[in-house]
């Protein structure tokens, strides 16, 4: 009697799951009818129901996710697969696949008592216990009899747990894994060989991965990538076992293996950032958990260091921490993202040119500043945009070079410095050709204020309507009324508002406008648009091939990151050893010694009473021997070198242009375009200093100082027209070496090209 009593006692206490047996029902109805569907008793669905189609549908998407993973990792890897790309690949759309369908299984399961009747409860308790699944914790209590005792769910119980610790292994494995093959490469690095270069990325990031990458492709492997992970402020030691800790690191662990998994590289973990070391610390890498670094350090040749977070204070802190530290010696250099204000430019000056600035506005304007095509052109260049008169090496001064620079942030000040320069141009009687720069920014006012102290010559050229500020924005009728009156004669226009789809737009509307009304062709007429974010890249480049296809191709976008972090672009020192060439010139002329550039430097600062007056000195002349350089293509252009398969005759300094033979008539243009050019040279360097903040000096105050510039004042002798250039010394005889040395360059380059 008492058994039978307790029997019955468990019987009763049997937990049943009300929408699993629905679900049977159903999908025993829906098999049994398949032709007749209306047969299906729709009426009894509530909310449970719902969620639960909710939960399917969630299941559906993620499987559809995985399975497009498959066959397009299948369909990108059909010659050589990539194992642990691909695992790093698939596993997060499978942790999710597994996530769902663990939701779905535990919502069957608990659908019973209290728990079904509030489908909040219920849906929580699916997604825990969804989550534990990844720790190898199953909940198999708590389900319902009725499921436990069905062999189809209890198969599929199984493959959703199983799945999920096989999810949970191989990403404990891959971490392990790559742990184990960073242990046995940082080995090898130690102690069984060295290398020439050693770069080592603070941080992981876009830049620093781009970077690293092209790195590692263009060296074919030789030069070595270390990325040091660095603490980014949170407490990482209290994210527990939980999926969502799991699942973070998961996402983002396999986002970077995905994007560096081609390169062979050591990755470190620093238990604290090199912004809060002690620099008088001894043993600073093994205060920071990662003492190997500096026996790799010790194996290389060269050490670079790169910190290009995105926070620049950061970056800076950094970069002088390490620098100013016991292994500062060993640095060849510290690249170093951040805006090259005064202060940022003061700090690399007095770093002896180990710390090197990299400004993403600077450098987005000079990539595409000193871009080639495919013919080997500059299409950016101001010399594209003029009409040239090929005989006289002179620009025709019929209409000025008009261009509008919308957005006046550190983009469109580099713009300004970029074209101001690099349309100074000769006129066939020596004098400065028009120029006309229209500005628009809503916050004009209050950029002038600051910018009138970095270049003081800015009234000067808004009185002689060089440039022209306008408060206001594209949207702005303003701005309307101007592109209506300007539109034949604008010849370029520069769009960094800061906002990718703001420029966008705007390089649309103004491309839509001409399109419309401009009645001169588009041969001398581009619009530069700037990109911030490389994920709006095939946004811009679907929209400009189509205006391109109508055979009007006038847009072009600039500031990718992945074209300026490159080794081309930041570590490869092309530019300086092609400067080298022009102060050797320099030297001639001037019959100086030639110096290296460590003494040179040294030198130059010790000339100044202070050595802040000494780095501006310095820096000076480095940055006119760089412009020499990226100035060649307009100079070629103006001698018509291209046009000539042989070195042309050059005269010595002075000569005379005198009327002869007409059999001499050749010469003689030669000759005025050779002068010609001179003086486009001339007018180059006047340009160039006034966008560093010089000014002209008087007679008096040279004679004063005894020297041509005052550093102090920031005002030099020369920035004058060219037929005021004294005589002793010969001032215009340097104008002239500089063309003297494009010319010598462009001839050897095509001579090195013709050998392969």
């Amino acid at each position: 009697m008492i058994l039978s009593a307790i029997a019955g006692a468990n019987e009763s206490e049997k937990t049943r799951s009300d929408l699993f047996d629905t679900l049977k029902a159903v999908i025993s109805e829906i098999s049994s009818s398949m032709d007749d569907l209306s047969a299906v008793d729709f009426s009894s669905i509530n909310l449970i129901h719902v969620v639960f189609l909710v939960i399917i549908v969630a299941f559906m998407i993620s499987l559809y996710f995985f399975l497009k993973e498959i066959f397009e990792l299948h369909g990108n890897n059909k010659t050589k697969p990539n194992h642990p790309l691909l695992i790093n690949n698939i596993l997060p759309e499978s942790a999710w696949l597994v996530f769902t369908s663990g939701v779905a299984i535990y919502y069957l399961g608990y659908a019973y008592g209290g728990t079904a009747d509030n489908v909040a409860t219920l849906t929580l308790r699916s997604i825990l216990s969804a989550f534990e699944m990844f720790l190898s914790k199953s909940n198999l209590i708590g389900i319902a009899d009725n499921c436990k005792a069905d062999s189809v769910y209890m198969l599929c119980f199984a493959i959703i747990h199983a799945s999920a610790v096989m999810v949970s292994m191989i990403f404990a494995v891959a971490c392990f894994g790559k742990r184990v093959l960073d242990w046995g490469r940082s080995i090898i690095w130690q102690y069984f060989s060295s290398c020439s270069e050693l770069n080592v990325f603070w941080g992981l990031n876009e830049k620093s991965i781009l970077l690293a990458k092209n790195i590692y492709k263009t060296s074919e492997g030789k030069k070595r990538i270390v990325f040091v992970d660095i603490p980014n402020g949170s407490n990482e030691s209290k994210i527990g076992q939980s999926f969502s800790g799991i699942m973070g690191l998961l996402s983002y662990k396999s986002n970077v293996a995905k994007q560096i998994s081609n390169i062979k590289y050591i990755l470190l973990r620093s238990s604290s950032s090199p912004d809060s070391i002690d620099v008088t610390s001894k043993g600073i890498f093994r205060n920071m958990n990662i003492g190997k670094l500096a026996k790799l350090i010790n194996k290389a040749k060269f050490v670079n260091f790169h910190i290009l977070t995105n926070n620049e204070d950061f970056n800076i802190h950094a970069a002088i921490n390490l620098l100013d530290s016991e292994i500062g010696n060993k640095i060849n250099r510290v690249y170093c993202s951040a805006e090259n204000t005064k202060e940022i430019a003061l700090l690399a000056a007095c770093s002896n040119g180990k710390l090197q600035i990299i400004d993403d506005s600077r450098a987005a304007i000079m990539e595409f500043a000193m871009r080639k095509n495919e013919k080997g052109e500059y299409p950016a260049h101001p010399i594209n945009f003029v009409d040239v008169n090929s005989t006289l090496g002179c620009v025709n001064a019929e209409k000025p070079f008009t261009a509008f620079i919308v957005g006046f942030g550190t983009t469109g000040q580099e713009a300004l410095r970029f074209l101001y320069e690099f349309s100074a141009f000769s006129d066939s009687k020596g004098d400065k050709t028009p120029v006309e720069f229209h500005v628009f920014d809503n916050s004009i006012n209050e950029i002038k204020g600051e910018l009138y102290q970095e270049i003081p010559a800015l009234p000067e050229l808004e009185r002689s309507n060089e440039l022209i500020f306008h408060p206001c924005n594209a949207s702005t009728t303003i701005f309307n009324e101007k592109l209506h009156a300007l539109i034949d004669n604008l010849n370029y226009v520069v769009i960094a508002t800061g906002e990718d789809e703001r420029n966008l737009h705007i390089a649309s509307m103004i491309y839509e406008y001409a399109l419309q009304n401009r009645q001169v062709g588009f041969d001398k007429f581009k619009i530069f648009v700037r990109l911030y974010n490389s994920n709006n890249e095939y946004k811009f480049k679907k929209i400009i091939d189509t205006y391109g296809a109508n055979h009007f191709p006038a847009i072009e976008y600039f500031g990718n990151p992945e074209n300026i972090y490159t080794r081309e672009w930041i570590l490869d020192d092309k530019e300086g050893e092609m400067a080298e060439q022009f102060y050797k010139s320099y030297c001639i002329a001037s019959k100086e010694e030639y110096k290296s550039q460590d003494k040179r430097r040294e030198d130059e600062i010790s000339k100044e009473p202070t050595r802040l007056l000494g780095y501006r000195r310095i820096d000076r002349k480095l940055t006119q021997d760089k412009a020499n350089y990226k100035h060649c293509y307009t100079k070629e252009i103006l001698l018509g070198l291209h046009d000539m398969p042989h070195v042309p005759e050059i005269p010595g300094w002075p000569f005379a242009i005198e009327t002869g033979k007409p059999s001499d008539i050749g010469k003689m243009e030669w000759y005025k375009r050779l002068i010609n050019v001179s003086i486009c040279e001339h007018l180059r360097w006047n340009a160039s200093h006034l966008m560093m903040g010089y000014m002209p000096m008087t007679l008096e105050e040279a004679k004063k100082i005894k020297n041509s510039c005052n550093e102090k004042s920031k005002r030099h002798f020369c920035i004058a027209n060219w037929n005021e250039l004294p005589q002793i010394p010969d001032y215009k005889e340097y104008d002239y070496m500089v063309v003297l040395t494009t010319i010598n360059l462009y001839y050897e380059i095509k001579r090195q090209s013709c050998k392969f």
